[in-house]
């Protein structure tokens, strides 16, 4: 297992709650604790995170500069 591979485990068993709103990656992407020696390499969202999944985890935009928020559909 690769490096990175190890992380993305890592993270996901760390974080990651199927039953939760937000794939994998966006749950791991709004992880906010700094603390962790991961936390600056974690995987990150490919894709914007829907505003209802931000608004879900409390998330400042401010804080993730990184990560646009789209619009909800529907």
């Amino acid at each position: 297992m690769s490096l990175r591979e190890r992380i993305n485990h890592n993270c996901k068993l760390c974080i990651y709650d199927p039953k939760a709103l937000g794939t994998w990656r966006q749950q791991v992407s709004l992880c906010d604790i700094k603390s962790c020696p991961f936390w600056d390499v974690r995987p990150k969202s490919r894709h914007p995170i829907p505003e209802s999944t931000l608004r879900c985890y409390g998330a400042n935009l401010g804080s993730f500069r990184s990560l646009k928020s789209i619009p909800d559909e529907g």
